[in-house]
């Protein structure tokens, strides 16, 4: 269990409500937060982050199913999974052997995703080739196996398509939640998939329903861009912060 439960649920929370109100950030979130804080490490809450994601996504994919893009899931698929297998096995590497490398690969992560929540780029006229889905899905694959946080290049690339903004959300959501699963697989295969980071994934489900819940229901008295600015912030602060600490 992580070293201070109590604090890391109070981070689950804080993470899964900003996920909700600006739709992006819940894992980057909380992995700033754990690596910070010293509230546990980050092999067990990438993995517990898998089963919280499955949980909360469960309640919009399943419905919203109809709306995908099928043709764009699979090109990302296509090179998310296999680089997901390196970026796993690169965790293992990393966090017994350079563990203040991966706390910097952490850092600018954080900071990439600052950046993509700051800036949504202008669609283009037509839809981008079948390379770019695949390149995108590789890079967040490789960074998804390392810290389940795959999203920037994911979420860059799919935004700047000229699709309506549900086709691209549910995508996402679902794209999301197949890597979850892939990503639990082939970390039981590694040995990761322990009882504690089960229980710790289990025990913070009802915390990150009640969180999404209260987003949605209790939404902050600030405009969407006030929001995304606030939340831009806080990432790029907790990333350079993140990098300062590891070098």
């Amino acid at each position: 269990m992580p070293e201070s439960l109590p604090f890391f649920l109070f981070a689950v929370a804080l993470g899964a409500y900003i996920q909700t109100v600006t739709g992006f950030a819940f894992g980057i979130f909380l992995l700033a937060s754990v690596t910070l804080f010293h509230l546990a490490s980050i092999p067990l809450t990438a993995t517990a982050l898998n089963i919280m994601n499955l949980a909360l996504a469960s309640v919009v994919v399943l419905p919203g199913l109809r709306k995908v893009d099928y043709r764009i899931l699979w090109q990302f698929l296509l090179g998310m999974m296999p680089a997901m297998a390196v970026g796993v096995v690169a965790l293992s590497y990393l966090n017994a052997n350079a563990q203040q490398v991966l706390k910097i690969l952490l850092g600018f992560v954080i900071l990439s995703g600052g950046l993509v929540l700051a800036w949504r780029p202008d669609p283009l006229k037509s839809r981008s080739g079948a390379t770019g889905f695949v390149v995108a899905g590789a890079i967040g694959g490789f960074f998804g196996g390392l810290f389940s946080v795959g999203g920037p290049p994911v979420v860059y690339q799919l935004y700047r398509q000229p699709l309506m903004l549900s086709t691209i959300r549910i995508t996402l959501l679902t794209l999301f939640s197949i890597s979850s699963v892939g990503r639990l697989g082939m970390v039981a295969v590694d040995g990761g998939l322990t009882m504690e980071v089960i229980k710790v994934g289990v025990i913070s489900v009802p915390v990150v329903m009640v969180a999404a819940w209260i987003g949605r229901r209790f939404p902050p008295p600030v405009s969407e861009r006030t929001l995304r600015r606030f939340a831009f912030l806080l990432l790029m602060f907790s990333g350079a912060l993140v990098i300062f600490t590891a070098l």
